[in-house]
């Protein structure tokens, strides 16, 4: 009865991860999903059976986010949930979706691409609850019966229980939980399973700095960059624990052996001596940012070198910053002195202490966007310099080194393939995205 429990419970996690609007019937979203689910499984068999948070992480992406785990959460807490604190809800929540998880990805481990038949979908008398009854068929063995309970929620079908064989899934659950609050009392219980059942995949730690709208503690997911990052790792089942700090100090972090690698850096000779580079993940533009009155154009090196000779131009640039070649090339040309902020850069240009900043083409737009008292005095200069790509580099000492690079190349590929990239620039109004 276990192994028919746990081979219906993997149709049903199969079953759940498309987007489920009111347009799609209950129905629909169990076959559509059933197909993207089980083709995933499929496509990626080797790392199924062979990469654990892998597989969790699968879970995690294309299924929980449209099961409502907190009213299953709730439902399974029964009478107790309103005796329980929030923080005991939220930590009770969190725990029973990572049981949720672990408890049954090792079914996913025996999918065998089995058939499963769909009846249609019977809604309530107010058309707001729907019951999806299916059948899974295995060959030379009875069927296996595996009904769905979902509700709609403002316009979206999300599911709150499965039935399996007569059995529901969270009254199982909550017969267990029942016993454990009998025994052990609320508290004891909610900390144990707590305990039992906490996040434990990998985690990488990459250092990061401020940086525009590309990376920030007070930005939405930290900022695109590091939303880009901590999606692609977690293709792979890894966990990306980022931390700020002043960029000279990554660095050092890397090199004690405190941080895993950096998460944001453009590619250079010397840095590659000692890291591992990632594919790019993202193109920085770079552009020079002017005093409205100032004459100064950028067409070309060639242009450029013609104008500035005999004229003294202050340029302020990031300290320790990778720039390149084209860079090298017109840095003999200025005046270059260093900044450690943005907005030190785009304050100096305006107070006439520098005369021009090399900056990305988004910080540039975002920074003369948003500050309109510095904004009036500047503008960016038509023309781009180069253009950077940004990298994931990972110490080379590390242990992990190749794998951690592979693992984001993998993941960063997938993202683009699925949609997911270009929502992400969408999300965060990256420009021309």
């Amino acid at each position: 009865m276990k192994t028919v429990f746990l081979k219906s419970w993997l149709v049903f996690v199969c079953t759940l991860a498309l987007s489920a609007h009111a347009a799609d019937t209950p129905r629909q979203l169990v076959e559509n999903t059933s197909t993207q689910m089980t083709e995933r499984l499929l496509t990626d068999k080797e790392r199924v059976q062979t990469q654990e948070y892998y597989l969790e992480q699968l879970i995690d992406e294309i299924i929980l986010p449209i099961v409502d785990h907190r009213r299953m959460a709730k439902r399974v807490l029964g009478k107790h949930w309103k005796r329980a604190s929030k923080a005991q809800q939220k930590s009770f929540t969190a725990s029973f979706k990572h049981k949720v998880i672990r408890t049954y990805a090792g079914a996913f481990k025996a999918f065998n691409g089995e058939e499963i038949r769909y009846d249609p979908a019977r809604l309530n008398d107010e058309g707001n609850q729907a019951l999806v009854k299916s059948q899974i068929i295995r060959p030379g063995a009875a069927s296996i019966r595996v009904d769905y309970k979902l509700y709609l929620n403002k316009e979206k079908w999300r599911v709150f229980d499965v039935i399996i064989e007569g059995v529901s899934l969270t009254k199982s659950f909550r017969d267990q939980v029942g016993q454990s609050i009998e025994q052990h009392g609320l508290a004891k219980t909610i900390s144990k399973l707590a305990s039992e059942y906490k996040d434990e995949a990998p985690e990488i730690r990459l250092g990061a700095h401020s940086w525009g709208p590309y990376l920030g503690k007070t930005l939405p997911n930290y900022g695109l960059a590091a939303d880009i990052v901590s999606a692609a790792f977690a293709q792979s089942g890894y966990k990306v624990n980022i931390e700020f700090m002043p960029w000279n100090r990554v660095g050092d972090g890397i090199n004690s052996g405190e941080l895993d690698g950096s998460l944001a850096s453009w590619y250079s000779e010397e840095r590659s001596e000692h890291n591992l580079f990632s594919d790019a993940y993202i193109e920085n533009k770079l552009v020079f940012v002017k005093r409205d009155n100032d004459p100064f154009e950028f067409e070309s090196t060639a242009q450029a070198k013609a104008y500035l000779q005999n004229r003294s131009y202050r340029l302020g640039i990031f300290e320790d910053y990778a720039y390149g070649e084209e860079f090298q090339q017109i840095s003999p040309l200025f005046q270059v002195e260093s900044r450690n902020y943005c907005s030190q850069l785009f304050r100096d240009v305006a107070s006439k202490e520098l005369d021009l900043a090399l900056v990305d083409h988004w910080i540039a737009q975002q920074e003369l966007n948003d500050k309109e008292h510095i904004a009036d005095h500047l503008t960016q200069v038509s023309g781009t310099l180069s253009s950077r790509s940004l990298h994931v580099t990972i110490a080379k000492n590390s242990t992990q080194a190749d794998d951690l690079v592979n693992a984001f190349n993998l993941g960063l590929r997938r993202l683009k393939d699925n949609g997911d990239y270009q929502r992400l620039l969408k999300k965060h109004q990256y420009p021309d995205s």
